[in-house]
C-alpha cells in the first residue's frame, strides 16, 4: 500500500519536478497535493492526514517552514516531515531537527542525483524504517554544531529559544476582543480552512458580504491575512466574544 504525501515548496520549477517524481513512484508514494506556501498547513494536515510531508524551510508566504513544521508536529506528531532547502545555515538545520523533523535534504543534494526519484526513495525509505535522514553535507554541519559545547547544552539552549518563540510570546499576546456574532461564525469557518466561496455557501451569504466580514475581523484582530488570524485564534489562545450584533 502506497504512503500519502503533501509537498510545500515555493519554487515553481522544483515543486513541479517533485510532482513529476512522485508520479513516477506512485506505487510507493501517492502525492495528494502540492502547495506554494504553508499558510494553511494545519487545515491541510487535518484534511489530508498524510503519511509524510516534504517541507521547504523558507517560503514566501506568511508561514516559514520552521513554524509550519511546528504546526504539523503539534497537530499530528506521527506525520513524517522531510525538510528541503537550499540553505544550510546551522540554526535552520538544528532548530528544525529539535522541533521534530525526520530528515533534512539540501536541494542541491536532491538535484545532484541523475534520477531524483532515487533520492526521494532513499531518504523516505530511511525515515519510514525508523531512521533520521541527513545528507552527508548536513551531517557534517550537525557534527560541527557541538564543537566546544555538549549536545545536552545545545538542546537545552534550543528548547529555551523555541519555548520563548512559540509559547512565551504568544501568551504575552493573549487578549479579549469582541466580534459580532457573524464575524465569529466567519472566523470559525476560516479556522476550518474554508474558502470565501465555501463560507458564503455555508452561511447563506454573498462572497462580497463574507469579504466585508473578513476585513472587519482583520481590523479588530490587527492582522492582514487568514493565516495570522487563525494563528491568533488557535495558538495565542485568543478569547473571542461574539455578543455584538
Amino acid at each position: 500500500m502506497s504512503k500519502s504525501v503533501l509537498v510545500y515548496e515555493d519554487e515553481p520549477e522544483l515543486r513541479h519536478q517533485l510532482e513529476r517524481v512522485f508520479n513516477t513512484i506512485s506505487d510507493k508514494y501517492t502525492l495528494l497535493q502540492s502547495f506554494p506556501d504553508a499558510d494553511n498547513v494545519r487545515a491541510d494536515v487535518l484534511k489530508y492526514n498524510p503519511d509524510v510531508i516534504i517541507m521547504d524551510i523558507r517560503m514566501k508566504g506568511n508561514e516559514d517552514g520552521i513554524y509550519a513544521l511546528y504546526q504539523v508536529k503539534k497537530t499530528n506528531p506521527f506525520i513524517k516531515v522531510m525538510m528541503l532547502t537550499t540553505f544550510d545555515m546551522d540554526d535552520k538545520i538544528f532548530n528544525s531537527i529539535c522541533l521534530g523533523a525526520d530528515g533534512y535534504m539540501l536541494k542541491t543534494d536532491f538535484s545532484s542525483y541523475q534520477h531524483p526519484q532515487d533520492a526521494i526513495l532513499k531518504s523516505l525509505g530511511i525515515i519510514f524504517d525508523g531512521g533520521a535522514y541527513l545528507t552527508p553535507s548536513v551531517a557534517k554541519k550537525i557534527l560541527s554544531l557541538f564543537s566546544g559545547q555538549s549536545i545536552a547544552e545545545r538542546i537545552k539552549a534550543t528548547k529555551q529559544k523555541f519555548s520563548a518563540f512559540f509559547y512565551t510570546d504568544t501568551h504575552s499576546r493573549v487578549k479579549t476582543v469582541t466580534l459580532t456574532r457573524m464575524q465569529n461564525k466567519v472566523l470559525n469557518e476560516i479556522i476550518q480552512g474554508k474558502s470565501t466561496y465555501e463560507i458564503a455557501k455555508s452561511l447563506f451569504l454573498s462572497e462580497n458580504t463574507i469579504n466585508t466580514h473578513i476585513k472587519g475581523i482583520y481590523s479588530i484582530l490587527g492582522v492582514h491575512s487568514r493565516a495570522k488570524a487563525v494563528r491568533m485564534a488557535m495558538d495565542a489562545r485568543l478569547i473571542i466574544n461574539g455578543d455584538r450584533e
